[in-house]
């Protein structure tokens, strides 16, 4: 699933007639021709049921997921993450989660697509400085604790290795992995345990107000 800190959900009914495979085939073409990148599936995949692409063009971030569901009913999720304003939530919530971070099933692996959200991340710590990051790692409900606990520590150690391999001071970030004990989300959807697995950074010392 696509998540983001702020998403769209939009269904529609599509034609009887339309089937999955068509429906993948029409829309990596109208998506590539207006300039997005589909990640998934592969190019010669022969897949029905959906797909995920991305645009990061003039300055843009979006993620798209677009499924197709039994008797064509179709529904489009949609994260602009280039137009949140990190530096305000941040501020306000003394923690930012860095959706769009993603990495190898089942490791700790940072996949390529990451480099836009990291970036952005590090553009933000060289704005703000003055106080210690905690890269948090957190994971979904889905495996067992100990593994669980292990690879949201890996996770969030090898975003703190990107971040200071960008010129972020090394001496103002810690890692730290929380596993599955601070979901977000129910963990009962696809939906919810995407926004479970996730990289936050949490400025320590920072209070919410009215807290």
């Amino acid at each position: 699933p696509v998540v983001g800190l702020s998403v769209v959900y939009r269904h529609y009914q599509g034609p009887a007639t339309l089937s999955a495979l068509q429906f993948v085939r029409d829309q990596r073409e109208a998506l590539g021709k207006a300039g997005w990148t589909v990640l998934y599936p592969a190019a010669n995949a022969n897949e029905g049921g959906g797909l995920i692409a991305r645009y990061q063009k003039n300055g843009r971030d979006i993620w798209a997921r677009l499924t197709y569901e039994f008797g064509a009913s179709l529904a489009y999720t949609v994260a602009d993450v280039g137009a949140e304003d990190w530096a305000a939530r941040f501020d306000r919530d003394c923690r930012l989660p860095l959706y769009g971070v993603t990495f190898d099933f089942n490791k700790a692996s940072l996949k390529p697509e990451s480099d836009a959200v990291l970036g952005r991340a590090a553009a933000l710590l060289k704005a703000k400085t003055g106080f210690q990051v905690e890269v948090q790692g957190h994971t979904d409900n889905v495996g067992a604790d100990d593994y669980n606990q292990k690879l949201s520590e890996a996770r969030a150690a090898s975003v703190r290795q990107w971040l200071t391999a960008h010129a972020i001071d090394g001496a103002r970030l810690t890692s730290k992995g929380y596993g599955k004990t601070q979901p977000v989300a129910d963990n009962g959807s696809d939906v919810g345990r995407a926004r479970n697995r996730r990289v936050e950074l949490v400025r320590l010392g920072c209070k919410v107000a009215g807290k």
